[in-house]
C-alpha cells in the first residue's frame, strides 16, 4: 500500500499484554512458547490519538490472539475487540489501525504474524491499570480475563526478593 493510502494516525495511553506462557515470553528471546503455542490478549486504554479526523480519547479496545506455535513461525488468528461504547466511526478506525495497513511497525509486524483475521467483536472492556503499583486488570464478557501483576518470585542482582515487572498469569 502507498504511503498516499495510509490514513495519518497516533495513539497515547496504557496497554496491558500478557500471554500463557513462563514470565518473560520466550517468543521475544527466539525460544519456542512454553506450552508448544502461543495464546496472548492485548488491551489498550486511549488517553489521547486521532485516526484521520477521528478522535480516540478515552476509546478502549483488545485484541485476543493465537498461534499454532511461535510467534515469529506465523499463521496466527488475531480478533480485534472494540468497547461498545465507541462510536462507529471510531469502531471502524480501530479495526483499521489493527489491520497493519495505515503504517506503525507493531501493528503492521502483527499483521505478518497473524493473517487469519476473524470479524471484530464489540463488546464492554473493563480495563484498570494501576502504573505504580504495576498492576492491571482486563476484562471482555466472555473472552478475556487478564491479572497483572509484579512476580514476587525471582530476586534482584543484590539476591532481594521482591516484586519484579512481569506478567505472571492469564485466563482466556
Amino acid at each position: 500500500m502507498s504511503e498516499s493510502t495510509k490514513t495519518s494516525w497516533r495513539i497515547a495511553g496504557e496497554e496491558v499484554v500478557s500471554c500463557n506462557c513462563s514470565w518473560g515470553c520466550p517468543c521475544q528471546f527466539n525460544a519456542l512458547p512454553t506450552t508448544g503455542h502461543c495464546e496472548a490478549t492485548g488491551a489498550w486504554q486511549i488517553n489521547d490519538g486521532y485516526f484521520g479526523n477521528c478522535r480516540l480519547e478515552g476509546v478502549r479496545f483488545a485484541a485476543v490472539v493465537w498461534w499454532p506455535g511461535a510467534i515469529h513461525e506465523g499463521n496466527g488468528v488475531w480478533r480485534t475487540n472494540v468497547d461498545e461504547q465507541a462510536t462507529k466511526e471510531q469502531r471502524e478506525a480501530l479495526v483499521a489501525l489493527a489491520s497493519g495497513q495505515h503504517g506503525g511497525t507493531y501493528w503492521e509486524v502483527f499483521a505478518a504474524v497473524c493473517p487469519n483475521r476473524p470479524e471484530p467483536l464489540f463488546a464492554p472492556i473493563t480495563f484498570n491499570v494501576d502504573r505504580e503499583k504495576r498492576h492491571a486488570t482486563v476484562r471482555v464478557p466472555d473472552l478475556i480475563e487478564s491479572d497483572v501483576e509484579p512476580d514476587e518470585k525471582p530476586c534482584d542482582r543484590r539476591g532481594t526478593q521482591g516484586p519484579h515487572r512481569v506478567a505472571e498469569w492469564l485466563r482466556i
